[in-house]
């Protein structure tokens, strides 16, 4: 995603603090998650230490896809302390294919902390993972990708999105909208 000179609208969708799916719900006509997996794991090695775990630790971790309109635009990776799932993020066990932000947004126990973002060459596992979910689908050199932690009382919990090459076309239309109201 991003890719061809859509820098301006690429770095507003990175950079936005609001719910990914209610953007993307307001962007089209029929939004839908695919859940992937949803299982205990071992953190990927650049997760570990941001999410304060010892990197043999296990955690929950939740892959989906977000659609509009038929399309993937965003593969989303959760990863939650298996410890906390029960106590702090109680919903998370029985989400299926309802969005996070669903969640996440609307709990005023829930803070979130800054948002990274980074390059993701297709030989980083998540990257790996969306080829698998998504065979045959021509990918750029690189994904977009951002994430942040969540709090809630002691539990937290990392949401990265990856932005797949379908979202171009929302983040393209959102800025020519934007260019004519101007």
């Amino acid at each position: 995603a991003g890719q061809g000179g859509h820098a301006r609208p690429l770095r507003a969708w990175l950079a936005d603090t609001g719910s990914m799916t209610l953007k993307l719900k307001a962007r089209s006509d029929d939004f839908s998650v695919r859940l992937l997996r949803q299982r205990p794991a071992r953190a990927l090695a650049d997760e570990h230490a941001m999410i304060g775990l010892a990197r043999a630790s296990r955690v929950i971790e939740r892959d989906v896809i977000l659609h509009c309109d038929g399309r993937p635009v965003v593969f989303g990776h959760t990863v939650i302390a298996t410890t906390s799932v029960k106590t702090d993020w109680p919903f998370f066990s029985r989400l299926g294919n309802t969005p996070l932000g669903a969640n996440l947004f609307f709990d005023p126990l829930v803070r979130r902390h800054p948002i990274q973002f980074a390059r993701l060459a297709l030989n980083h596992p998540l990257a790996q993972r969306i080829a698998r979910a998504l065979p045959g689908q021509a990918m750029p050199p690189a994904l977009y990708a951002r994430r942040s932690l969540f709090r809630r009382r002691r539990g937290v919990m990392m949401v990265t999105d990856v932005f797949l090459p379908a979202l171009d076309a929302l983040m393209c239309a959102e800025d020519r909208s934007n260019q004519d109201t101007q």
